[in-house]
């Protein structure tokens, strides 16, 4: 897939930046954004996200995942899924974008 086609589809990016919002967001083709969080990065909530992102970055909603990202894999896959994500584009870890099901293979 190209970067270009995204735009189509339901993706996701992860946050790599010093000072990340959160782990990554969810962009869906409609243009909303949703912030993926968890206890050790990002804000648990929208109220929170107001609090400590500039208005012109929040995200349409925070998907809050309880404790650290890497103990609980499976809610995090299971928020990919169930907002549709079908493409991720995690140039740290992938020279191209990816499938939902090579990502979360690499997340195991």
């Amino acid at each position: 897939m190209k970067e270009s086609d995204l735009k189509k589809t339901t993706w996701y990016n992860p946050d790599y930046r010093s000072g990340p919002n959160g782990i990554g967001f969810i962009h869906k083709s409609n243009g909303e954004q949703i912030l993926i969080s968890d206890s050790e990065c990002g804000p648990k909530d929208m109220v929170e996200a107001k609090k400590q992102i500039k208005s012109s970055y929040l995200p349409t909603t925070v998907e809050h995942i309880p404790g650290e990202f890497w103990k609980n894999r499976n809610i995090f896959i299971n928020i990919l899924k169930n907002h549709g994500v079908t493409h991720i584009a995690d140039y740290e870890n992938y020279s191209e974008i990816v499938t939902l099901d090579t990502y979360i293979k690499g997340l195991k």
